[in-house]
C-alpha cells in the first residue's frame, strides 16, 4: 500500500498526466501488483500508457556477472492517447519500487527471516545498516553468507 500511495501522491502533487513505476528482479510483481491496485481501486481514470522490459547486467562480488529483468510501466491520467513514433511524454514523475522483506535478500527464507527480525532485523534497511561479522556472530551463521545479504541489502536500497 505505500506504493499505492506514492502513486496517487504523484499524480496529485505533480501537473503531470503520467507516473512511471520502475522495478527490476523480484520487485517486477509489486510494481505490477501497486499499478494495478491503484487502477482499479482508487484512481480508475488511469491507464495503462507503456510497458518496457529489459535486462540488466550486475556484477557479482564473486566475479561475474548475473542478469536481472527490469519493467518500466506508465500510467497515464484520462483516455489513452494516441502518440506518434518517437514522440514522448514532456513529463515523468518516477516511483521506484524496491522490495523491503527480509525474505527478498537471495538466501533468506521464512525462517531466517524470523531468526533475523527475532534479534531485532525487521527489514532490508535494518540488514543494510548492520556489521556482517557481528550479525554472523550473533546468528552463528558464516561471516562470508552473512556479508552477502547485507551487500544485497544494500545494493536493493541504492536501485
Amino acid at each position: 500500500m505505500n506504493y499505492v500511495t506514492a502513486i496517487i501522491t504523484s499524480f496529485t502533487r505533480s501537473n503531470s498526466g503520467d507516473v512511471t513505476l520502475k522495478a527490476r528482479g523480484r520487485s517486477i510483481t509489486t510494481a505490477v501488483d501497486a499499478a494495478e491496485i491503484t487502477r482499479h481501486r482508487f484512481m480508475k481514470e488511469l491507464n495503462i500508457g507503456t510497458i518496457k522490459i529489459g535486462t540488466e547486467e550486475l556484477r557479482q562480488q564473486e566475479g561475474g556477472t548475473r542478469n536481472v529483468s527490469t519493467i518500466e510501466i506508465t500510467l497515464t491520467r484520462g483516455p489513452p492517447e494516441k502518440k506518434k513514433a518517437g514522440e514522448g511524454n514532456t513529463k515523468t514523475d518516477s516511483v521506484p519500487i524496491q522490495p523491503r522483506g527480509l525474505t527478498s535478500i537471495e538466501g533468506v527464507g521464512s525462517k531466517r527471516a524470523e531468526k533475523l527480525k527475532s534479534h531485532g532485523i525487521h527489514s532490508v534497511q535494518d540488514l543494510a545498516k548492520l556489521d556482517p561479522k557481528e550479525l554472523s556472530e550473533k546468528l552463528q551463521i558464516s561471516e562470508k553468507r552473512v556479508s552477502k545479504w547485507v551487500d544485497e541489502a544494500k545494493e536493493i536500497l541504492n536501485k
